[in-house]
């Protein structure tokens, strides 16, 4: 889950390596490191996040950066890519499953370590193979290499070339007025590159003499398709506050209208097939994106009669395989990139399942490997928690279970035409922040606390947890409202915080009786609803009233506040919402 970037250019290259690991960040922050060849190699890495290296300036056009998210050795200086052994440098974003075996092989060869990282070994293999073409010695080191993989390598005697290599690891390459490039993601070459390519797992990539060249397995060259990216993902602006998280929460609405205006033009006629005759739906994702699918499993299963069955994908990898010809299987992944979530992608394709994925990166590797492909129009999205792009995910979700209906019945839900009101009702939920702020504040001492609801307010109250546990680091736990007397009701005593979501009539007053049991033991409970005389009849301490839309899509309103509140929160107990502790934006390890 770390963060990579290699550059070649006309002019000095250190700036735009700097630049580029900035918006990196979210891919990991706890230390960094740019080695930039010009006369002279030339390497800076420090613990901590990329400022620490704003100091760091070495001329050169040829170089190389990281932002690392810890797999093997903790934080340090020694520990920061880039990675040195005898003239080749290089940094890593992945894990050799199978380092430790070389590690050993290794030092019975003589060689010595001086940092924990499993990359040091990937660049002792390829500094061994090297006598002179890079491209030939970087094959030759990773061909050892088990797990997975996205490198750039530039060699001190060789200035103006860089090799790159991907294998389940995402790896784009770009070029631009700046330079020419290789990056983990997009996002981080705004401004920098005009074009970009995906590179293919066991691709190479060779950067000198002006050109970007493309390599597969066998070091034959291939063709890759450059394009150009998405203008809203290079789109990184801050406002409200000074933090992604609370920009990212007040570009919802916008968000939205863009998603809907994709989703309108959206021509499903290829998957309806598919979806006609599929016999069981699965849904994959991992994380927020798994609650998500989880609202999409029960709205789906109610408006079509058939199997919905969701899993985290990490588990569904494992699971036997149930999963064959004539289902139907939709993966969710933010970044499209989500490594267990690819897998799964993989395993449901080579059983014969018809893929349907829905990203927010249309070039991304689920999306090239899917039958069928949904993009929302998020934007990007830098704060790790996840805002934004869960309400769009919900909202493709929404449109695909809605042309699910039609393609088997010729009509929509109930629900469907309500839709285009997703917009406007994320707007005025803003307008309940200065409630959470009171909140916030209330309970932002608490240890640990609950989130209730019973049907789709299920899948918003375990979204709700997420957040406060991921950026306030509060131990939280998003649990059916009628299951908390079966044995989690003993941690209830004087103080002990509740949020309960409500936004089912039908439900509502079974939420109510597990509030009742909570207050009746000293619990401080948080009700949310768009029914005002849920909220007037409730015991509940906190009242909030959301704005009211069909209770199928409640799931995409009802988040918001929750959201907010996790932010606040986190503030109020003085973290940085955009960097939760050891966590990183896209998980691109197992």
């Amino acid at each position: 889950m770390c963060g990579i970037i290699g550059c070649v250019s006309e002019k000095d290259c250190c700036g735009a390596l700097y630049d580029g690991l900035k918006r990196l960040e979210y891919r990991g922050y706890d230390s960094a490191g740019i080695a930039v060849l010009g006369e002279k190699l030339s390497v800076c890495k420090k613990k901590g996040g990329v400022s620490a290296l704003s100091c760091f300036f070495a001329q050169g056009n040829t170089g190389i950066g990281h932002t690392r998210w810890a797999t093997h050795g903790a934080p340090s200086d020694t520990n920061a890519h880039p990675h040195r052994a005898g003239k080749i440098v290089l940094v890593h974003n992945g894990i050799a499953e199978n380092f430790s075996a070389l590690k050993a092989e290794l030092e019975g060869a003589g060689e010595c370590f001086y940092s924990e990282t499993d990359t040091e070994v990937i660049a002792k293999l390829i500094s061994r193979a090297y006598r002179g073409d890079l491209l030939s010695a970087v094959k030759e080191g990773l061909s050892r290499v088990e797990g997975s993989y996205a490198v750039a390598v530039i060699a001190e005697d060789r200035p103006g070339e860089l090799v790159a290599a991907k294998y389940k690891s995402p790896l784009v390459a770009g070029k631009g007025a700046a330079g020419l490039f290789v990056c983990s993601d997009i996002p981080a070459l705004a401004g920098a590159a005009d074009f970009i390519a995906r590179a293919e797992d066991k691709d190479f990539i060779r950067i000198g003499g002006g050109r970007i060249e493309f390599f597969d397995e066998n070091l034959k060259p291939v063709s890759r398709t450059f394009f150009r990216p998405q203008k809203e993902l290079f789109a990184l602006s801050v406002a409200g506050g000074g933090y992604f998280m609370r920009s990212e929460i007040a570009e919802i609405p916008q968000a939205l209208g863009r998603t809907l205006c994709a989703l309108g033009q959206a021509d499903f006629a290829p998957c309806a097939r598919a979806l006609r005759a599929a016999k069981r739906l699965f849904a994959v994702a991992c994380g927020t994106a798994y609650h998500s699918a989880l609202v999409f499993a029960d709205i789906a299963e109610a408006s079509l009669g058939i199997p919905v069955i969701c899993h985290t994908a990490g588990e569904f990898r494992y699971r036997p395989p149930v999963i064959g010809e004539g289902d139907v299987l939709i993966a969710v992944s933010q970044s499209g990139e989500t490594a267990d979530t690819l897998e799964a992608v993989r395993l449901a394709a080579e059983r014969g399942a018809y893929v349907i994925a829905v990203t927010n990166i249309g070039s991304s590797s689920i999306a090239a490997l899917a039958d069928f492909c949904l993009v929302m129009r998020a934007g990007a999205e830098v704060a790790v928690a996840a805002t934004k792009s869960y309400n769009c995910q919900l909202l493709c979700l929404y449109y695909l279970a809605a042309q699910c209906l039609f393609f088997k019945e010729e009509k929509y839900p109930d629900w469907f035409s309500s839709l285009n009101l997703l917009p406007a009702a994320a707007e005025e939920a803003f307008s309940r922040f200065s409630e959470i702020d009171g909140l916030a504040d209330r309970l932002k001492g608490a240890r640990a606390m609950y989130f209730l609801g019973r049907g789709l307010d299920l899948c918003t109250a375990k979204e709700g947890a997420l957040k406060v546990k991921e950026i306030a680091r509060v131990f939280a736990e998003g649990y059916p409202a009628g299951e908390l007397k079966h044995g989690s009701l003993a941690l209830a005593e004087e103080g002990f915080p509740v949020v309960c979501v409500s936004t089912s009539g039908r439900l509502a007053k079974k939420s109510e009786n597990a509030l009742a049991e909570v207050r009746s033991r000293g619990g401080y409970c948080a009700l949310f609803s768009q029914y005002e005389e849920v909220l007037s009849e409730s015991c509940a301490d906190f009242k909030c009233l959301l704005p009211a839309l069909p209770e199928a899509l409640m799931p995409a309103v009802s988040v918001i506040p929750l959201q907010y509140f996790a932010y606040k929160m986190c503030l109020e107990r003085g973290y940085d919402p955009d960097k939760p502790r050891n966590l990183a934006k896209s998980v691109t390890v197992e």
